[in-house]
């Protein structure tokens, strides 16, 4: 056996750092989140921390709170910290300050900064393995992140153990999902408390950020709905207490969450999880409602979601009534009934309602608010509540009603106030009839109520006789009963039967109402004083007899409130003052204690004051020299019965017993007052001894051994004997702080506590610690704690406890037993440790009929899983193992059938499937225990657990036995063995037990993939710790991978198909190279079988996975195999093609160009006569011919080649003519002569010919470009044109390359020469088409920097093959061309623009020709116009610009398309920016005709061009042209009069014409703001003496038209300008007023000019701010005209326009004489004799009087007698239009105008 100091030593070896082993030192330096193993391990410290410190400093930008941690965690000094050599004190410290780190950088851990910071306290503290918990817990919300795998790979193997769970994603590094943590959280409470603990601590910090929070809250409520589905139970008191149990877990997190402030996210997660709680688990009454004043306490941000959560809290709660503070926060929200009956659509409210009336009413007589019967209506009437809810809350209306009286308050009376509410709920529709039958229902007892609800009750309204009756009977009082001391004292008896002592274990006849009455009488000093004194106490015995004293030791160890316990021990401090002391009463002493542990301050101040009095008390004794004068001990013989619980007391001497009270209680009194557990620690530190006492206590002389015993012994024996529980558990757990004193420990005097409880009658042991409100599992766990780890008489105590199959043991005592067993284990002896672990083994493999309760194997099982099992233990657990395979009959054990069988199994059958069934649970129980205890630091273990695997694997045969399970537990801890061995070669495995065979047929014949996966693993680990053995078996292996293990998809599956790759296949390719023979078909048998399942193999894995294979195979000798196994199986299949292409990429340009070259090697081969490697790789028959299999082949040539990353790399060694182009170009070389002979091969079958011509491009792609020019040229000198052309097309494409260097650029621009040949010299369209593009695309890349070898070939596309081409693509890509050639050239094209430039006005025509309408030729010349109008606009002037426009206006009327008017449009926006503007206003001068006759939209593209010109020129020019613009204004000012006068075919429409004056407007605007009123004024009076000129006397419609125009102009001119231009009115007066004088609007044409006019005369009017009409000059002619036009009413509607206007001027006249003229001409209106114009008149006068308002009516004394006629008027419009008149005066007045009117 091991000894304690070996297990000891072992634990201190487990912990240790190694700072010695310098392999482990580096290996831990290694561990990073930024640097790769290899790179972590060589930095130094200052290295790491100069990078971490700048992530921290941007930290500290982004949020200042890092600051805190500049000078610790970041400081100078932190660099020289090793946690090695700190305390455990420091690094407690330290712990502290890194977790905070860690909470708050939590939210900035997406970035790279934060993750630098991070970085220092992994390399610098190794918080992955110091503070694991708090940084999981912390990137925890970022587990689906990449950051989150590297953080998985730093992690100890060892985790705790509430996350265990991550181990299988850090075996494969992959990021857990979403739903293992949260069944994690669901079945692992320790874990969902760690994270809620994580998230609470951040929050009071104030470190939290959202992420945390809501995957905090969405985990925990998952995890909260999960548990409590969990603990659904056919047993009601069995789900009971499994929704207990979560409650008791979750509760304590929502406390604390909810009682937090300022993190409202916080408390929305805790809303959540208490309404998951509430729904699903039955709470108490209490429990909700402490739960709805936790949600209400602090919800002011978060009320909506609170309502939600109250609401269910409500709903679940048995009591409708609101806890007071819920019902005012609810009160204090706003509208808070609005979100109600949001609620009540999804969830139910009516409880909340319902509490919310109930408040309300209970409240009224209190508060005598009126607006809470508002409330009350609103709640009880918009239908919250239920049916029944509503009955309560009106039942509880009338309650209230009842029983407040009348109030004599005038402004709220309470009770009629609820009466009324009453009677208006009963005429609710909603609720009337409910209300109603309540009411008749209910018992009314208030008779006045009972008349004022008389037509609720009674329909025919007389009150009942027995109302009248009862009305009298309301003004008795009722008489209150008091009880005084007398009549207390008269109900005690005066004397007691036979009782001495009320601490006797017999009952007591009157103890309980002398309790009652001394209950009643506690609040009163006097009254205790009296009570004292009553002869039943028998006070004058007191230290006779224990009966007085007795009586109140039990009440003060009762459950009786804290004043009646002070009191009780107050009265014995005053007998104790009072009477001489007589006798030992040292029976106070341990109740003494008692009272110094109570909660109550109050209490333990009288305690201290007993203390004190007896300390003095026995100091006066002591001192007495005689000792035949030492007192008797009261109530030796009788304080606990006349039985053995008297006489088995220890008992102190007078001496003992003063200096217990005088050494050990009064020095510590003042502590205890504030402290109830002070006194435990004081009796422990005086009584173990002074070695043990605190320093703070060091001073106080030490109690002598044999008095410490005999306290001791005298405490323990009044533990035992004690029949008040309370007092045993508060001793208890002074007591078992005491091990021993000298050799007696407390077991052997506490032992028969023990045994007592052992043997007493369950049910009775927990009634009565109820009855004294004790906790029956706590107080049973101090019984349990007497016993020592090195008692064994104790430990075997225990051991019964367990083991017993006695029915009187109570299953709580063998739990604390259990537990006690835990806590004791690490302390006993190595064989009570075995026999205890076989105890338990034996209760955890147990049938179900060998146990006496249901659970007694679940508590053992978790027992021996908590445990610390040594080595030894499970050595023997897993030799002792039965076989499965041998049956029953065979009971060897492990040990002797191993040394017997010679590994051979015998072939007996199992006969009893049960029996079978409880080996199963034992190997179960005992490999599930290896599993969790480290088995790779118990090697000796892996022999047995080899023989318990082949056992297993052989028994897996038999249908009925499910031995998979077991399987893997073992290979697991087999697996855990083998690579600590691998870690560490001191440690060795026993290779005698290890059989390959058995390995290969698990993976061969089992079903299930777990099993497979963990037996791959453990090959992989045996194969580098025994090679040897497993080799020689490998092959099938891979054979059953490729069928099954690479199908999976998950990540477990994957790392174990790496982990066999990695270990297996390098040995493996070890040993094929060693045999004489060609290696070829072995490494082909294994691809083979990993290209079989490619199909199967999940997509996302497939790269990787081939990728680590042809690392292992050698990808330089046997990529290509690979290559052409996958593309001969998977033909002509896209993804495969795609995934090679991929897969190459992984690898430099040497092992691609050496796979390409035995690639192509094998296509050759295939031709050959005789194929050789061909015919071992590819599948050639009659369904597959040859060339099939080269066409299948030979795109995966194309796609390596094409690979862009390869022909960068490519060129670029190329380019450098270095050792890397050394190395490469033999190889290069090689293929090129392989494609040429490929491609003489391929002659005449048209489909490969294709294929090899894009497999000679790809391969000529590979080189720089200027090496590629130069085999461009001869190859255009020797191929046909198909390739002539693709070639060309490679060399366009190379020229995209933005990484071109200097001889790229001389060999392209030396290449343009041959391109000119290639386009004169061939007839080939295509071919010169793609030439031209070369030339274009080698322009635009290099032509600014030799324009004259540009320029040479722009000579060559201006002429007959280009330019001049009659071919439209070949005169588009030409002039596309030579746009690239005139950004090149510059000035330096010039030359030959008078060349090119008709030709493409001549194109452009060509295009828009109807019925060519050619898009890409139009669009073509402009892109070349473009070029020109950009570059060199000076050569576009005069002539060419005119015919530049024109052509543009044949373009715009040509409409074409969306695309052409555009590319037009842009072209055009130039002309404006480049050609200067005299020579721009003098060609649209010019060009103007031929824009009018292009149509609206050529017009527009022309005004547009002028307006341009316009905004961008200064004022000064502006100025000198205004008359060349004056002249071009009044030009097209005529075109209204030129399309309209007359009309024909191609007339504009109006609405066209309306836009062009629109552009015209807004153009002459735009010149206007240029100008200044010298300059401006001649031109608008010459442009009004244009438009008044006639053109013509007999065409009078023209000269309307041209006025149309102007005045469309100065409604613009008027409204833009405002009253800057006001003045310009005076101009227009006289002439519009003739003009409208002279009007006829009925004509259509006239109407037109008589609205404009119209509009512009309001126009000035509106904006008006100088009083320019205020002057009768202005005035007058302008009101006469405009109101004259009111009889125009009869022929047409005016008012639209006429009205406005007439308004406008009655606002901007402003003169009571203007007004009044203006009200005499509109009255005349009104008696006009036709209907409309009285009509309109009175319409004018309603809008003067709703603009102008008390202004206009100082005028209604004239308007009386009219307004008197028009309400008798004949016509019914005018009678109803003059009453809304009358109606809007006398709004504006405020009073009728009927008076006025009379």
């Amino acid at each position: 056996m091991v000894t304690a100091l070996a297990t000891q030593l072992a634990q201190l070896r487990a912990q240790s750092t190694n700072p010695l082993d310098l392999k482990a030192q580096k290996k831990a330096h290694s561990k990073s989140l930024l640097f790769e193993p290899g790179v972590a391990a060589t930095q130094d410290f200052d290295t790491i921390y100069q990078i971490c410190y700048e992530g921290f400093e941007e930290l500290c930008r982004l949020d200042s709170q890092f600051g805190n941690f500049v000078g610790n965690v970041f400081s100078e000094q932190s660099k020289q910290e090793d946690r090695t050599q700190l305390t455990a004190a420091q690094n407690q410290q330290l712990d502290g300050v890194l977790e905070d780190f860690l909470c708050l950088i939590g939210s900035k851990l997406l970035l790279n900064p934060a993750i630098k910071a991070v970085e220092w306290l992994v390399r610098r503290f190794r918080v992955h393995e110091y503070n694991t918990s708090c940084l999981i817990l912390s990137f925890l919300p970022l587990h689906a992140t990449p950051i989150f795998a590297t953080l998985l790979s730093i992690l100890p193997q060892r985790l705790p153990s509430t996350l265990k769970f991550l181990h299988p994603y850090i075996q494969s590094l992959a990021s857990p999902p979403r739903h293992t943590i949260a069944y994690t959280a669901s079945n692992d409470r320790s874990f969902l408390s760690i994270l809620s603990a994580h998230v609470l601590k951040s929050c009071h910090l104030g470190y939290q950020h959202p992420a945390l929070i809501s995957f905090w809250a969405s985990i925990a409520t998952e995890a909260s709905v999960s548990m409590l589905d969990q603990a659904r139970s056919a047993r009601l008191e069995s789900q009971r207490q499994n929704q207990e149990d979560v409650a008791l877990l979750l509760l304590p997190i929502l406390n604390e969450g909810l009682s937090m402030e300022g993190v409202p996210d916080l408390r929305v997660g805790c809303y959540m999880i208490v309404t998951v709680l509430a729904s699903k688990a039955e709470l108490e009454a209490g429990v909700i409602m402490a739960l709805m004043e936790a949600v209400t306490s602090d919800w002011s941000q978060t009320s909506h979601a609170g309502l939600i959560c109250l609401s269910v809290l409500a709903q679940q709660s048995p009591n409708a009534r609101l806890p007071n503070s819920v019902f005012k926060a609810v009160l204090l929200l706003e509208k808070f009934e609005d979100d109600l009956l949001v609620l009540r659509e999804q969830y139910k409210v009516e409880k909340l309602a319902l509490g919310l009336v109930l408040g309300v009413v209970s409240g009224l007589k209190r508060t005598r608010d009126p607006t809470r019967i508002r409330l009350l209506r609103t709640l009880m009437e918009v239908g919250l509540m239920d049916e029944g809810s509503t009955t309560s809350a009106i039942h509880s209306v009338l309650s209230a009603a009842q029983t407040m009286t009348p109030d004599t308050n005038p402004n709220f009376d309470v009770q009629g106030s609820l009466i009324d509410l009453i009677l208006r709920l009963a005429d609710s529709s909603s609720i009337g009839k409910l209300v109603q039958a309540t009411i008749k229902e209910a018992t009314l007892t208030d008779s006045q109520i009972q008349l004022k609800l008389q037509r609720l009750l009674q329909p025919n309204g007389e009150p009942s006789a027995s109302m009248v009756e009862d009305f009298g009977m309301d003004d008795a009082d009722a008489q209150t009963l008091t009880e005084n001391f007398e009549t207390l004292a008269s109900k005690i008896p005066t004397r007691t039967a036979y009782e001495i002592s009320f601490l006797s274990h017999s009952d007591s006849y009157v103890f309980g109402s002398l309790e009652h009455a001394f209950i009643a009488m506690s609040a009163s000093s006097t009254d205790v004083e009296r009570f004292s004194n009553l002869p039943v106490l028998r006070k004058s015995l007191g230290m006779s007899e224990p009966l007085f004293l007795s009586f109140f030791i039990r009440v003060w160890c009762g459950s009786s409130t804290a004043i009646t316990r002070a009191a009780a021990i107050r009265s014995v401090s005053d007998y104790v003052e009072a009477e001489p002391l007589t006798a030992d009463v040292q029976i106070l002493l341990p109740y003494l204690l008692y009272a110094l542990a109570d909660q109550s301050a109050n209490v333990r101040h009288a305690a201290a004051k007993l203390a004190l009095a007896l300390a003095s008390a026995y100091a006066k004794e002591d001192e007495k020299e005689k000792p035949n004068e030492r007192l008797s001990i009261l109530g030796q013989e009788q304080i606990y019965g006349q039985g053995k619980e008297t006489t088995e007391l220890s008992w102190l001497s007078v001496s003992e017993s003063h200096r217990f009270l005088a050494h050990l209680l009064v020095p510590g009194l003042e502590e205890c007052l504030p402290d109830e557990s002070h006194i435990s620690d004081l009796l422990s530190d005086k009584i173990n001894g002074l070695k043990n006492i605190k320093a703070a206590n060091a001073t106080h002389k030490g109690l002598k051994t044999a008095l410490r015993l005999a306290i001791f012994n005298c405490l323990c024996s009044h533990v035992v004997n004690t029949p008040l529980y309370s007092v045993k558990y508060r001793l208890l757990r002074m007591l078992n702080q005491i091990p021993k004193i000298g050799s007696i420990s407390r077991t052997k005097l506490l032992l028969p506590l023990l045994s007592d409880v052992m043997s007493q009658n369950q049910q009775e042991l927990e009634r009565r610690l109820r009855q004294e409100e004790l906790h029956p599992l706590r107080f049973l766990d101090q019984v349990v704690d007497i016993v020592t780890p090195a008692d064994r008489e104790g430990l075997q105590t225990l051991k019964d406890i367990i083991h017993s199959e006695s029915q009187l043991i109570s299953p709580m005592l063998r739990v604390a037993a259990l537990s006690h067993i835990l806590r004791i284990w690490p302390s006993m002896k190595s064989d009570l440790q075995v026999s205890f672990a076989k105890m338990l083994l034996e209760q955890a493999v147990a049938s179900g009929e060998s146990r006496r309760f249901d659970d007694q194997d679940v508590q053992a099982l978790e027992t021996l899983r908590t445990l610390p099992l040594p080595t030894a233990i499970l050595l023997s657990f897993v030799e002792g193992l039965p076989t499965v395979s041998s049956g029953l009959t065979d009971k060897a054990p492990v040990s002797k059938r191993r040394r017997t069988s010679h590994g051979q199994s015998t072939n007996t059958a199992c006969s009893d499937a049960n029996e079978v069934l409880s080996i199963i649970r034992h190997m179960t129980v005992v490999l599930e225990l290896v599993e969790d205890s480290e088995p790779e630091r118990r090697p000796e273990l892996f022999k047995g657990l080899f023989h318990v695997f082949s056992d297993l694997q052989h028994a897996s045969s038999r249908s009925y036995v499910a031995t998979g399970y077991l399987q893997v537990l073992a290979m697991d801890s087999m697996l855990a063995i083998v690579k600590k061995v691998e870690n560490l070669p001191t440690l060795h495995v026993d290779q005698f037990a290890i059989r390959a065979d058995v390995l290969v047929d698990c993976v061969r014949c089992t079903e299930s993939p777990q099993v497979r996966n963990t037996a791959l693993l453990l090959v992989s680990a045996l194969a580098t710790v025994a090679p040897d053995i497993i080799l020689h078996s490998v092959m099938p292996i891979f054979t059953f991978m490729g069928a099954y293990t690479l199908h999976q998809d998950d990540d477990f599956s994957a790392y174990v198909v790496k982990q066999t790759m990695e270990s297996v296949i390098p040995r493996l390719m070890q040993s094929l190279r060693k045999r004489k023979s060609d290696p070829l078909a072995g490494v082909s048998e294994l691809l083979l079988s990993f290209a079989a399942a490619f199909e199967h193999i999940p997509p996302p894995r497939r790269l990787d996975l081939f990728a680590s294979l042809a690392d292992k195979v050698g990808p330089s000798d046997y990529l290509f195999v690979l290559f052409a196994i996958m593309l001969d199986k998977y033909r002509n299949n896209r993804k495969v093609l795609q995934f090679a292409t991929d897969l190459a990429g992984h690898y430099d340009v040497k092992i691609r160009l050496q796979t390409i070259e035995r690639f192509l090697q094998v296509i050759l081969d295939v031709s050959k006569p005789k194929p050789t490697v061909s015919a071992r790789l590819l599948t050639i028959d009659s369904d597959h011919s040859i060339e099939d299999a080269v066409a299948s082949l030979l795109p995966l040539v194309i796609a390596i080649l094409g690979d862009v990353g390869l022909v960068s790399k490519a060129s670029i060694i190329f380019g450098n003519d270095g050792e890397d182009a050394v190395a490469i170009r033999p190889c290069y070389e090689m293929v090129l002569e392989q494609v040429f002979v490929l491609c003489e091969q391929c002659k005449g079958n048209r489909q490969l010919e294709a294929i090899c011509t894009q497999v000679l491009n790809s391969s000529i792609g590979l080189l720089p470009l200027g090496r590629m020019v130069e085999i461009l040229q001869r190859l255009l000198e020797r191929t046909d044109g198909n390739v002539r052309r693709q070639v060309l097309r490679s060399f366009e494409h190379r020229l995209d390359d933005s990484k071109l260097n200097q001889a790229s650029q001389t060999a392209s621009l030396a290449f343009l020469p041959q391109l000119v040949i290639v386009i004169e010299g061939t007839q080939d369209l295509e071919l010169q088409h793609t030439a031209i593009t070369c030339i274009d695309r080698i322009t635009e890349r290099f032509g600014k920097k030799e324009p004259f070898a540009v320029l040479a070939a722009a000579r060559t596309m201006s002429r007959e093959k280009c330019l001049r081409a009659a071919e439209s693509s070949l005169q588009v890509i030409s002039l596309l061309c030579l746009a690239t050639m005139v950004e090149a050239c510059g000035d330096t094209f010039i030359s030959i623009v008078p060349e090119t430039f008709p030709i493409a006005i001549s194109h452009l025509g060509i295009g828009i020709a109807e019925g060519v309408e050619d898009e890409s030729l139009h669009n073509g010349v402009y892109s070349f116009l473009e070029a020109l109008l950009i570059y060199v606009p000076w050569a576009i002037a005069g002539a060419d610009l005119d015919r530049l426009l024109t052509a543009s206006y044949e373009s715009a009327n040509a409409q074409i398309g969306k695309s052409c008017d555009q590319r037009r449009s842009e072209v055009l926006a130039l002309v404006p920016k480049q050609v200067e503007p005299k020579e721009c206003f003098a060609a649209l001068d010019r060009t103007w005709p031929s824009a009018m006759t292009g149509g609206p939209l050529a017009v527009k593209e022309h005004l547009q061009i002028l307006h341009q010109v316009i905004d961008r020129q200064p004022k000064s020019l502006i100025v000198k042209q205004s008359e060349t613009l004056s002249h071009l204004f009044l030009k097209i000012f005529d075109l209204r009069r030129i399309q309209l006068s007359p009309p024909i075919e191609d007339t504009y429409d109006v609405d066209d014409i309306d836009d062009v004056e629109n552009f015209v407007d807004q153009s002459v605007i735009a010149m206007i703001y240029k100008l200044n009123d010298a300059t401006f004024r001649p031109l608008f009076l010459r442009m009004l003496d244009w438009t008044m000129t006639p053109t013509s006397k007999n065409d009078n419609k023209a000269n309307i038209h041209r006025q149309v125009t102007w005045y469309t102009f100065l409604i613009k001119f008027f409204d833009t300008l405002k009253s800057i231009v006001t003045s310009y009115a005076g101009l227009i007066i006289e002439v519009s007023v003739k003009t409208l004088e002279e009007a006829s609007p009925e004509a259509n044409t006239s109407m037109v000019l008589w609205r404009r006019i119209i509009l512009a005369l309001s126009k000035t009017f509106e904006h008006d701010q100088d009083d320019f009409y205020q002057a009768p000059t202005h005035f007058y002619p302008v009101s006469t005209a405009l109101l004259s036009q009111l009889a125009q009413a009869a022929k047409i509607n005016p008012l639209p326009e006429l009205i406005p206007a007439i308004v406008e001027l009655a606002v901007a006249t402003d003169s009571s004489a203007h007004h009044k003229e203006m009200n005499a001409a509109i009255m005349k209106y009104m008696r006009s004799d036709n209907a409309a114009v009285r009509l309109a008149a009175v319409q004018c006068e309603k809008a003067l009087t709703e603009r102008m308002g008390e202004e206009w009516l100082s005028l209604l004394p004239e308007m009386l007698p009219f307004i008197s006629e028009a309400l008798e008027d004949d016509d019914e419009g005018v009678e109803k239009e003059v009453q809304r008149w009358i109606v809007g005066i006398e709004g504006i007045l405020g009073e009728s105008l009927d008076p006025m009117l009379q």
